[in-house]
């Protein structure tokens, strides 16, 4: 099965790091309390909570490997060293990283548009 979400290219420590973000790890960022869409709001109007970037994107980079991309550290990456364009760079790609792309599934009729189990 096909992923909804496009893969995403992070760079943490001098290294890329490939991420393919699912369902589940949706779930997971959400299950801390931390609200992906909520985030994504708050980014697009210029102010974000960094701590839940953080962790949403500490969460992104050690799935796809970086282990010691720890939230305090890339909070601190974040408030230290990142500068306006690597801020936008990350905010894009935290926001394009959980909006699923449309794929064709071979379904002719999507969900909640009759074609349920009481049709």
């Amino acid at each position: 099965m096909s992923s909804i979400y496009e893969e995403v290219v992070l760079a943490w420590d001098g290294k890329e790091y490939t991420i393919q973000p699912n369902y589940r790890m949706v779930q997971r960022i959400e299950a801390r309390g931390i609200s992906i869409w909520g985030v994504c709001q708050r980014l697009q109007r210029g102010d974000p909570q960094m701590s839940q970037v953080a962790e949403i994107i500490s969460h992104m980079l050690q799935s796809g490997g970086a282990k010691r991309a720890t939230p305090e550290r890339v909070y601190a990456h974040l408030l230290t060293h990142a500068d306006a364009k690597e801020g936008e760079r990350i905010a894009v790609a935290l926001m394009m990283a959980f909006i699923p792309v449309d794929r064709p599934s071979g379904n002719s009729v999507a969900p909640g548009e009759g074609a349920g189990p009481d049709e």
